[in-house]
């Protein structure tokens, strides 16, 4: 049993590693995206950002970030 813990200890840094990783690429992501339809910053709005595939993505990002950091 005691082996079972230490290799279940040593498997979680790398999942770690992976998930901050995408976390990083999903943040970034979403950074780009939000300045691309003026909504991030000192910029102005698009009109209609709203309904565009950009922010549609913004969206699928934030609930995949909620996923990985809750």
């Amino acid at each position: 049993m005691a082996e079972d813990t230490v290799q279940q200890s040593a498997q979680a840094p790398v999942n770690v590693k992976k998930t901050a990783s995408e976390v990083e690429k999903l943040i970034d992501e979403k950074i780009n995206l939000a300045k691309k339809l003026g909504i991030m910053g000192d910029l102005e709005p698009i009109e209609g950002y709203r309904e565009t595939e950009e922010y549609q993505r913004i969206t699928e990002i934030d609930k995949r970030l909620w996923e990985l950091v809750k």
